[in-house]
């Protein structure tokens, strides 16, 4: 996305027309907090890993969502702006609205609404899913949000007067297996990067039109969360020579539940990072050109440590495959450098030995995510990936879920939505090639179409030849 400003604190940069932008002159900090912001889109924020060294570098990706609703109205009026297709609402009551000096808003005032799911993509969230504790944090689990922000003719801010209320409807949206009847809201706070809870909401309506209902004394966004019990996951990350990697980020991802921790490895290598108490999670590592394998964890009431280092590699490609709640099953599959290499879940793959592709896990039970990482590439070849419509339910089908992939290749991030075309006998959703060139340097190719079977491997023989 072009033109989105890009800032930490005087420091700003705008985004060219490949999304890239570069922060420089950043002073050493236990951790800095950007912030994202474009017209007609959702601010984001988010909290970078500590960059204390001179000369310290990491990579940033985020996505950023559009608004969903925006509508004019008369602020003297009691009005509810509803989002269509969905249960999330902002209810106002009549004369409620105020600029920041206190006074009436001037002329018709606008809304812009947008219901936020992290379930389907865990990064649209702003901040990091931490709360703000005493003195400290405390990690979260969200179960849906809303971002709400009122402006008058003159394009003046409003929010809700002193002592006014509103009430909010908050789209459920979790990978748990069950909605908790009541939760805390929490709202962020943009200055501290960090998710301050005030007030509580309720579990209404039946499924599957339920929402969170709360009251809110001001606007921003606000998130439907608890704060949960952790364990610990404790390894060490490795390159593919057997070396240790300090300074790798190392994060966690619920499968289980809606929810991310971070740490960093220490000069040693190892990590110690947080997840939820009785969960399944995945963890990966990355640094600023390079990925890890990122296997799946399931911890029960105490700390565990992984059997074996995570692995860097210097293909540095990893494709990751989010979805809603139905279909139930999707199902990453991936044609490697030889004819006969089909990773899928029947074949996860390797990492140490030929096709060096491994898949971490097939996920049968709605919303992902799988995670493939490519240890080593070969020269001059096209691998494909593509998705298949396990369930073949249609109601909705990849479209409507709405499936994503992520392709991250050297720090580039390139995310792939379904496009037009998907019918109840196209069940195939071929994503995109990835095309190599004699040094094994990576080009991501979108195909994009939905097809009635699988696409057929463009490598017509077994005799790949796979750089170091």
């Amino acid at each position: 996305m072009a033109q989105v400003t890009v800032s930490v604190g005087s420091v700003s940069a705008v985004t060219a027309d490949d999304g890239s932008y570069t922060l420089g002159e950043i002073p050493p900090s236990a951790s800095v907090l950007l912030s994202f912001a474009k017209s007609g889109m959702v601010p984001q924020s988010r909290g970078t890993a500590a960059l204390a060294g001179s000369g310290a570098s990491t990579v940033i990706n985020v996505p950023m969502l559009p608004v969903a609703v925006t509508e004019s109205f008369d602020p003297l009026v009691a009005h509810d702006i509803v989002v269509p297709g969905s249960t999330a609402m902002v209810r106002l009551r009549a004369n409620s609205l105020r600029r920041a000096d206190g006074s009436a808003p001037t002329g018709p005032a606008t809304a812009r609404v947008t219901p936020i799911a992290p379930a389907s993509d865990i990064n649209v969230m702003p901040g990091n899913y931490l709360a703000a504790t005493d003195g400290a944090s405390a990690p979260l689990e969200s179960f849906g949000a809303l971002d709400a922000s009122f402006v008058d003719a003159d394009g003046a801010p409003l929010n809700l007067a002193a002592g006014v209320d509103a009430t909010v409807r908050i789209a459920p949206s979790s990978r748990s297996d069950s909605l908790p009847p009541s939760v805390p809201l929490f709202h962020y706070n943009t200055s501290m990067g960090l998710w301050v809870q005030e007030g509580s909401a309720t579990l209404q309506g039946t499924a599957p039109s339920q929402y969170y209902e709360g009251t809110v004394a001001h606007f921003t966004t606000w998130n439907a969360d608890q704060i949960y019990n952790t364990v610990r996951i404790n390894g060490c990350v490795q390159n593919s020579a057997g070396e240790r990697v300090g300074g790798a980020l190392v994060a966690t991802e619920g499968k289980s539940y809606t929810g991310m921790a971070s740490a960093l490895t220490n000069a040693n290598g190892e990590f110690s990072v947080q997840v939820k108490r009785a969960s399944s999670a995945f963890v990966i590592a990355n640094t600023a050109t390079e990925v890890s394998n990122a296997p799946t964890v399931s911890v029960g009431g105490e700390d565990m440590t992984l059997g074996s280092c995570l692995e860097l590699t210097r293909s540095a490609v990893s494709v990751k495959l989010t979805w809603g709640t139905r279909p139930l099953d999707l199902d990453s599959h991936t044609l490697g450098a030889n004819a006969s290499e089909h990773v899928y879940y029947v074949d996860k793959g390797s990492l140490a030995a030929a096709p060096f592709i491994g898949l971490d896990v097939d996920d049968q039970s709605s919303f992902g995510p799988e995670v493939t990482t490519f240890a080593k590439l070969a020269r001059n070849r096209t691998y494909r990936f593509y998705v298949d419509n396990y369930s073949e339910t249609f109601d909705p089908g990849q479209t409507g879920s709405p499936a994503r992939i992520e392709v991250s290749n050297r720090g580039a991030q390139t995310v792939f939505t379904p496009p037009a075309g998907e019918t109840s006998s196209t069940y195939v959703w071929h994503v995109f090639d990835l095309t190599t060139d004699a040094s094994c340097n990576a080009t991501v190719v979108p195909v994009q179409q939905f097809l009635a079977g699988p696409p057929a491997p463009v490598n017509t023989d077994d005799s790949a030849q796979y750089c170091n």
